[in-house]
């Protein structure tokens, strides 16, 4: 499939005093002023006002109007929503800017033939700054009705809290106003034709049943919409679960060391001492299609969900939990070459072939957000029961190095912003999932390397995906999203991160590698990252060191090892250092990660130990001092204790 070219968005996320702050900024542009300083740019005709809103001729392919400069400053999120009409479906570009337009600070929306309600998330924005909006059209007329610049959560729907039975909204409309709901596949330009559940009057809570016959609204979306004109108020709004409905109340477990491993032999890891462990699971092959006697059902909405008992049973979840080990489920989508099953778990705009058979998550349709609610509802269940029938999962990793999305979570050639608003939408199903039924089981976000680079040309920065990730979830009702995050060297066939160009020592830097992995937890300890005032965690969920199998190389790869473990074991923010691999695997390109060699006719059999087995044995331990003692010179280090240099001011 041929990639649309797509720009990514830098957030400048800068500090703004409350006492430096803007009102929120309305153009109406049903009003013969609401246009005054607004610019026909480029490609458009004379703007014409009428009662629909400024009517705007399309004369060409690169059709933009500019704003006036304004004062834009807001705390927190600034919500941009807008009401226009397209005469054509196609994707929108909105810049926003001091002195020029620049990819980097502009974001796509895509609007249908017709009217459309769009809502964007955007960056604190500055004094003197301006706006321009490119159409998708390239003929015919367009008409802007409506474009307001406001903080996120302060109009509309404010909140959205579960019980038993009921949601209660929170909401702040100028006066009399109807609820819509949406389904958790439909987006704002569907609120015109979406059901009325409530109506209120300014500031009233608006109660609304939880359940419409056996279908459960703790998924959807309401967004309050005036009730003469429809125009919807603020940005769709999502339930916001904290664990209150929770049947597994157990806090999250805290081992006693980070020390992880992507397990291949349980008895050798678990001699190993580890404390953490990653562990694959495939979407489709936990699901029984024929529905065979005897495996375990789930029910979502009143449609029965068979799942593959046997499958399930051969996942060492149970085998770790039980000694101790923090289990975390990578949940990833493969193609299974079943088009029933492939149509609802797959997105349906993959390419094909898919690049390594993984795809992003079917959330475009509602047969795709049914079944990603009852798998991840399900494994919650399975594997968060008290007395831990079988094993306890701690955590639960939402595919897999997203930001590199066209090779491991494909869906296709989306836009920037498209990307990281499909995967938000597929992670709030899971977390809200997860919540349901565990109240402190994790849900991570996957990232690989890549932080202000992008791993390719169709894919994105780390950075980005994190931040516009940040904006999406607090405009539609914040949550617990945590990271798993795989700071592999700059070169995968390099162990010498310390040597690594493009780890910089600030949060410009291109890539975050463990030569630079203390600035992850002060990023993610920035108070716009923030959750009700708590830093976001990360886990270090799949990470390793090659050895080109020289006496040099395994040195080499056990010094690597050593710092590794060294910097992770003094940062707080980190909860878990998971290596990869076990045993070196025949299938990883010519890479050699393990901490066993691989026997040279075989996948993946163990032969020998390498140096880094004896290192990572003592990490954590008293032999560690003395084991890890080597390594000092080769890092160019006089003490463990300079390990981690890098501190960015907050």
């Amino acid at each position: 499939m041929l990639y649309r070219a797509s720009v990514a968005l830098a957030l400048v996320l800068s500090a703004v005093s409350s006492s430096a702050l803007a009102e929120p900024k309305a153009f109406e542009f049903t009003s013969s002023l609401g246009a005054q300083g607004w610019q026909a740019a480029h490609d458009v005709g004379a703007f014409r006002p009428s009662a629909e809103g400024l009517i705007i001729p399309i004369t060409g392919k690169d059709a933009y109007i500019t704003s006036p400069a304004g004062d834009y400053r807001m705390p927190g999120t600034t919500l941009l929503t807008a009401t226009l009409k397209s005469p054509a479906a196609g994707w929108g570009q909105v810049y926003f800017y001091k002195g020029g337009a620049s990819e980097e600070q502009s974001l796509h929306f895509h609007v249908r033939e017709g009217w459309n309600e769009v809502a964007l998330p955007l960056p604190p924005l500055g004094e003197d700054w301006k706006l321009r909006l490119d159409f998708p059209a390239t003929s015919g007329e367009s008409v802007l009705a409506r474009l307001a610049l406001e903080p996120a959560g302060t109009r509309g729907v404010l909140s959205v809290r579960p019980s038993a039975k009921e949601l209660t909204l929170q909401v702040q409309a100028p006066g009399p106003m109807e609820i819509v709901e949406l389904l958790p596949h439909q987006e704002l330009s569907e609120q015109s034709t979406a059901p009325v559940v409530g109506r209120g009057d300014a500031q009233a809570p608006v109660t609304v049943p939880r359940f419409d016959g056996q279908r459960d609204r703790l998924y959807s979306s309401f967004v309050a919409r005036t009730a003469d004109t429809h125009r919807s108020l603020g940005a769709p709004r999502y339930v916001e679960i904290e664990g209150e409905l929770a049947r597994d109340a157990r806090p999250f477990p805290t081992p006693p060391s980070k020390k992880g491993l992507q397990v291949h032999d349980i008895p050798d890891a678990l001699a190993l001492g580890i404390k953490h462990g990653a562990v694959n699971i495939s979407y489709g092959l936990i699901f029984d299609p024929d529905k065979k006697p005897g495996n375990p059902t789930w029910t979502v909405d009143g449609q029965i969900f068979s799942f593959n008992r046997s499958y399930l049973d051969s996942l060492p979840v149970k085998k770790l939990s039980d000694a101790g080990v923090n289990v975390y489920l990578i949940f990833c989508a493969y193609e299974m070459h079943r088009p029933e099953l492939d149509r609802a778990i797959l997105h349906p705009n993959h390419a094909v072939p898919l690049p390594n058979h993984m795809a992003a998550f079917n959330t475009t349709t509602e047969e795709g957000t049914r079944t990603l609610r009852a798998a991840a509802e399900f494994l919650t269940d399975w594997f968060c029961r008290a007395g831990d029938e079988h094993g306890r999962v701690a955590g639960f990793i939402v595919g897999n190095e997203v930001n590199a999305h066209w090779q491991w979570y494909n869906l296709g050639a989306p836009k920037p912003a498209e990307a990281v608003a499909d995967y938000e939408r597929a992670f709030r199903i899971i977390h809200t999932a997860v919540r349901s039924i565990s109240a402190h089981a994790r849900i991570y976000i996957s990232l690989e390397h890549h932080w202000t680079l992008k791993p390719s040309a169709r894919e994105l920065p780390g950075k980005f995906v994190l931040e516009h990730l940040a904006h999406l979830a607090r405009m539609g009702g914040d949550y617990d999203w945590q990271v798993a995050f795989h700071p592999y060297p700059e070169n995968l066939f390099q162990p010498r991160f310390w040597n690594d160009k493009t780890a910089g020592a600030d949060f410009s830097t291109g890539r975050i590698t463990f030569k630079n992995i203390e600035l992850l937890p002060q990023w993610l300890a920035r108070p716009e990252m923030q959750y009700h005032g708590r830093p976001r965690t990360a886990i270090l969920s799949e990470e390793g060191f090659h050895s080109d199998n020289t006496p040099d190389g395994d040195i080499a790869q056990a010094a690597a090892y050593c710092l590794a473990w060294e910097k992770v074991a003094r940062l707080p923010g980190i909860e878990a250092f998971i290596l990869h691999r076990h045993i070196d695997h025949r299938g990883e390109g010519g890479l050699n990660l393990g901490l066993w060699r691989r026997k040279p006719d075989s996948v993946a059999t163990p032969d020998t130990k390498r140096p880094m087995y004896e290192c990572f044995q003592a990490a954590g331990t008293p032999a560690e001092e003395k084991t890890f003692q080597f390594a000092l010179p080769i890092v160019g280090l006089k003490s463990w204790d300079d390990a981690n240099p890098i501190h960015v001011a907050p």
